[in-house]
């Protein structure tokens, strides 16, 4: 499949957010981290704070379950002035109760089952096993239903897909695979708003535009979306974009995996997928998300070990942000390749144009979603760089030149 960013642009995005009309989550300048690490900025967007959900997927899984009810009222999103208008027209139409279903490892089910509430709907959330009981105790608190299997991510999306086609509900799930693309399409439109806001707040408070963007992937829906937006509103604006670069945890890094083969295909990750970054773990790339990172990723593909994203974590609290695993790990991993005694990564650093004149722009991607293990990471000391706790696989455009590992 060819890379589209087209939808996934400002107007997309002015789209979302004229829907929602919600304040924008903070944009929070970590000044003593950026001096810490040599670096000109770090600024972190906050999405712990997005609509009381602690985390992005709320804008994305909504606007994605909004889109498809308004298409079956045959009327326009444009035309909804938000949550309580679109429900008042179901209730005002015969629009019957529809049963949404999804696979998540907790943020987006939990942003479905908000949703669904919302809308006055139905949710039903499979989980893979291992999953945080805090995690499932969010999709009850919206009313959503919620099973834990004892399947990985990738075994639980296709569960949920056949659920779906066994009881005529509607799969919402952000992982595109084979014909199923239109709704991921229009979840994946929804994480545009965070990278517009942020954008907007970095230039209306310290003048600037960021250098690098660090880009958590799990299937890479968010990444690629965010990446589709700057890769649009460079276009348009006649700008040198950002750098992205993207980041996994080890055990589940089908996109570094995928770069590292170099042929431009996906590399499915089997197993467990074990990890503590748990909305990370997930073995193979969204069919949509996958063509628009290997076209445009330029500073490079990244796993991590968990203990690195421990250590974003506690940065994090230090200035104040509560941060979940995979909130940190952006932090984490800038934090890692800043590391002044490591060769390695002082190579990188130079391939990627990381100085001291960067200004990073990182994701905190999710809260406290899971209070035990975010108590446990607090009490934990840093963990200190050592040979092997990082990959990293260069931009397939440059695949033909020998990779860092």
């Amino acid at each position: 499949m060819a890379a589209n960013t087209a939808p996934f642009g400002q107007q997309t995005a002015s789209r979302v957010r004229r829907f929602f009309g919600a304040e924008p989550t903070p944009l929070v300048a970590l000044s003593s981290v950026a001096a810490s690490l040599g670096l000109s900025g770090v600024y972190v967007k906050d999405e712990s704070k997005r609509l009381g959900q602690q985390a992005f997927k709320v804008y994305g899984a909504t606007f994605g379950m909004a889109t498809w009810i308004a298409r079956r009222l045959n009327i326009s999103l444009d035309d909804v002035q938000g949550l309580e208008d679109l429900r008042a027209k179901c209730s005002a139409s015969d629009f019957k109760q529809v049963t949404f279903v999804t696979c998540t490892d907790g943020n987006h089910g939990r942003a479905v089952s908000w949703a669904a509430k919302q809308l006055g709907q139905c949710a039903v959330v499979y989980m893979p096993k291992g999953s945080a009981a805090a995690r499932v105790a969010h999709v009850h608190a919206n009313d959503g239903e919620c099973t834990v299997t004892d399947l990985n991510y990738d075994d639980t999306v296709a569960l949920a897909s056949r659920k779906a086609d066994e009881n005529n509900w509607v799969l919402l799930q952000d992982t595109a695979f084979g014909d199923y693309t239109e709704i991921p399409t229009w979840i994946m439109q929804g994480y545009t708003a965070m990278v517009d806001e942020a954008l907007e707040q970095m230039q209306g408070t310290d003048q600037v535009a960021p250098t690098h963007v660090v880009l958590q992937v799990g299937v890479g829906s968010m990444a690629a979306a965010v990446l589709g937006y700057l890769v649009e509103r460079s276009t348009a604006e006649g700008v040198t974009r950002p750098k992205v670069m993207t980041l996994e945890p080890k055990n589940a890094a089908c996109a570094f995996a995928s770069a590292e083969k170099g042929d431009g295909k996906v590399v499915e990750v089997e197993g467990d997928l074990d990890t503590m970054i748990a909305g990370l773990a997930c073995g193979v790339p969204s069919d949509l998300a996958w063509p628009i990172l290997s076209q445009h990723v330029d500073a490079g593909y990244f796993w991590i070990e968990d203990g690195i994203a421990g250590n974003g974590m506690r940065a994090m609290a230090t200035e104040g942000v509560e941060s979940g695993e995979c909130g940190g790990a952006g932090l984490g991993l800038i934090q890692r390749l800043m590391s002044k005694d490591c060769s390695n990564a002082a190579k990188i650093r130079e391939q990627i144009g990381l100085s001291a004149d960067s200004r990073v722009l990182i994701f905190n991607t999710e809260g406290i979603t899971d209070p035990e293990n975010y108590k446990l990471q607090l009490s934990l000391p840093d963990v200190l760089p050592a040979d092997g706790d990082f990959g990293f696989a260069k931009p397939l455009s440059l695949s033909n030149e020998e990779g860092v590992n």
